[in-house]
């Protein structure tokens, strides 16, 4: 991350209504370490789009495997 990386620090508010959940879920996230990679300055809490974008990719479920596969 850079300083032209600025502009895309997200705040926990802005993170919740990009998924649609509330600010306190994301808070959770952060502490029980499931959530995404975020940048803490001082006691605000910022989360870089490209890592946000990043956490997506990672958690993407898997889709279109028949139920047959899923029980093998």
């Amino acid at each position: 991350m850079d300083a032209s990386d600025i502009s895309d620090l997200l705040t926990t508010e802005e993170v919740a209504e990009r998924f649609r959940v509330n600010p306190s879920t994301v808070r959770r996230w952060r502490l029980d370490g499931v959530g995404p990679r975020h940048v803490r300055i001082g006691s605000v809490y910022r989360y870089p789009l490209a890592l946000l974008n990043e956490w997506v990719r990672k958690n993407l479920a898997e889709t279109g495997r028949s139920r047959a596969e899923v029980a093998s």
